[in-house]
């Protein structure tokens, strides 16, 4: 059974409001040049005043390839995407790998022999990759609240007012100076399945982990 980890959040700052869902962005090694790392909007929604969302996910992981609609950077939509879920390499057992092609300005992936490196899965690329890049993007992928694959990285998620779309490149500082920090990695959250994210009428957010839902 896969575990699941479920995030509910509550709207009681006395207004209605917008709020997106944000994820750690990855840790990246490269045989090449060091990789930019980009923080997007993983999940979005309207909530009204004293309203809730629930969003779940699994531990499951995605091998993730996109197309941005400009070079990334804040404010650059990611529009198109394909995934395949991937198994990270365990003791002798090496990580699942995928290979990259750009067909008609799509990224494909398909998986090939395992080579990836320790607690890793691998997407190589090939000579059609373009350098420099400024559309391209390679990333881990989780499936969000809707059924859909998006770039997510690990189990450490920010909430914050936001009325940007899912598939948006943000700014990561201006994110994490000012959002609700839920972590299942570490610390109080560390071990636990559920969070409850409450922003109050003052605009501050607090964070209680359960075992589970009661």
């Amino acid at each position: 059974m896969t575990t699941t980890y479920t995030i509910n959040f509550q709207n009681k700052r006395g207004a209605d409001s917008n709020y997106a869902v944000f994820t750690e962005p990855p840790v990246l090694s490269s045989s090449g040049s060091s990789p930019d790392v980009f923080m997007n909007v993983w999940y979005s929604t309207f909530v009204p005043n004293h309203g809730y969302f629930d969003i779940k996910t699994g531990a499951d992981y995605y091998a993730w390839v996109g197309t941005a609609t400009a070079k990334p950077a804040p404010g650059v939509m990611v529009n198109t995407g394909m995934s395949l879920p991937a198994r990270l390499s365990q003791g002798t057992t090496a990580g699942d790998t995928f290979n990259m092609v750009i067909k008609q300005n799509f990224s494909i992936i398909a998986q090939s022999a395992p080579s990836a490196a320790a607690s890793a899965y691998e997407i190589d690329t090939g000579p059609d990759f373009p350098v420099p890049n400024d559309r391209y993007l390679i990333g881990l992928g989780k499936v969000n609240n809707r059924g859909v694959v998006a770039p997510v990285a690990s189990m450490k998620f920010y909430i914050l007012e936001s009325i940007f779309e899912a598939g948006v490149i943000v700014d990561y500082q201006s994110v994490t100076r000012e959002a609700a920090l839920i972590d299942f990695t570490s610390g109080q959250g560390a071990g636990k399945f559920y969070a409850v994210v409450t922003q109050d009428d003052t605009g501050r957010f607090t964070v209680h982990y359960f075992d589970n839902y009661y």
